[in-house]
């Protein structure tokens, strides 16, 4: 799911940006969503709340917080989103620029423009989308979601799955087919009857064992080894 934040004091131009994106994500096939904002405070508001989107289009004139100024909070705290500026004050383009802005589009151009700036950008979107998956694991009232590119790998332990990752372990009542179901089976890879491994922290394969990124070494059962080394070899570091 890509997320879409479209930053506007005008609602007449913010309907305009909607209709454009929702036209150029269909082209796309990507699932989407689009939030609206009439001032910079609520925007970094939400930022503060951990609401992050994927796409930031931003007006640079608007009656409380200068776009730009918000642009660079949002670098503060999270750098991967793309930032396109859509305004009638052109004078800004320098600055922007060194902001990591990736388009600085004139109002009057919005309908050429910005869906070039789409098509242009369609696989940094789709890189996105996977690169932002969370795992949410509920119990009780709480949630905790991990991205997946944080979990190093699964661990099988009596009726749960423990799930390490980057923050630590949290351990799931499933089975270990469950959540490879749940997770993707071209990016978690059953290695062992107890261990599962995110492939993408895969470094290298020898000996029946597999050597992940962050130092650990898992083994590998004879019978699964012939497959996981063919499987992994094409990621191996």
């Amino acid at each position: 799911m890509i997320r879409i934040a479209v930053l506007d004091d005008d609602p007449m131009y913010i309907e305009r940006i909607r209709q454009i994106t929702e036209t150029c994500m269909r082209q796309l096939e990507m699932r989407y969503e689009i939030h609206d904002y009439e001032t910079g405070q609520s925007v970094l508001d939400d930022l503060k709340k951990e609401i992050y989107y994927d796409v930031y289009l931003l007006d640079v004139q608007l009656p409380d917080i200068n776009g730009l100024e918000v642009a660079k909070r949002i670098r503060r705290r999270w750098s991967d989103p793309i930032v396109i500026y859509i305004t009638n004050y052109v004078d800004y383009a320098v600055e922007a620029y060194e902001l990591n802005t990736y388009r600085y589009i004139p109002k009057q151009l919005l309908e050429e423009k910005l869906p070039k700036a789409y098509a242009s950008m369609g696989n940094i979107l789709r890189k996105q989308e996977k690169y932002r998956r969370m795992y949410v694991v509920e119990r009780y009232a709480q949630k905790e979601k991990i991205f997946y590119r944080d979990i190093y790998y699964l661990k099988k332990d009596r009726k749960y799955v423990i799930l390490v990752h980057k923050d630590g372990k949290t351990s799931v009542r499933k089975t270990m087919t469950e959540i490879i179901e749940e997770l993707g089976e071209n990016e978690f890879l059953l290695i062992d009857r107890s261990y599962a491994v995110n492939i993408e922290h895969v470094q290298s394969v020898k000996n029946c064992q597999v050597y992940l990124q962050n130092g650990e070494v898992l083994p590998v059962s004879k019978p699964r080894w012939s497959k996981v080394r063919d499987t992994l070899m094409g990621v191996g570091r």
